[in-house]
């Protein structure tokens, strides 16, 4: 809705995130995929989860037989890095984190590992000026 309590977009999804980098997430079902300003979906439902875009990227996840993998999309829904993580966070300062196998690391916006997981914590923070904070 706008300042005036007008609604820009009628209520229509079961879940709506906030609008970042021009897009916002959005779940219809079980389904979530992301829509632009005027409501129009860019990228139809067909993620399992799918996180806020940051550095024109976003995580997405699918369900990979028994279990979910996160990989990253762009603006139109292409992967740019297959789903191949356990869990992941978005882009900061150029990386973001990533776990397999329990451990956390920092991929690129290639899905190369810059820092190896070696860490074992329940999550990590966006890198701001080169420095990341860990949850341990």
């Amino acid at each position: 809705m706008d300042k005036n309590s007008k609604f820009v977009i009628n209520p229509q999804f079961d879940y709506a995130g906030d609008f970042k980098e021009g897009l916002a997430t959005v779940g219809v079902g079980e389904k979530y995929g992301f829509i632009d300003r005027t409501g129009k979906f860019v990228v139809n439902p067909q993620f399992d989860y799918a996180n806020e875009f940051s550095e024109s990227l976003a995580a997405v996840s699918v369900n990979s037989g028994d279990e979910s993998k996160v990989g990253f999309v762009d603006k139109t829904g292409k992967y740019v890095i297959n789903p191949q993580f356990t869990a992941a966070g978005k882009f900061s300062d150029g990386l973001a984190w990533a776990s397999v196998n329990g451990k956390i690391g920092f991929v690129d916006k290639t899905g190369k590992f810059v820092i190896n997981p070696q860490f074992e914590c329940e999550g990590a923070n966006d890198f701001i000026g080169g420095v990341n904070v860990l949850s341990v």
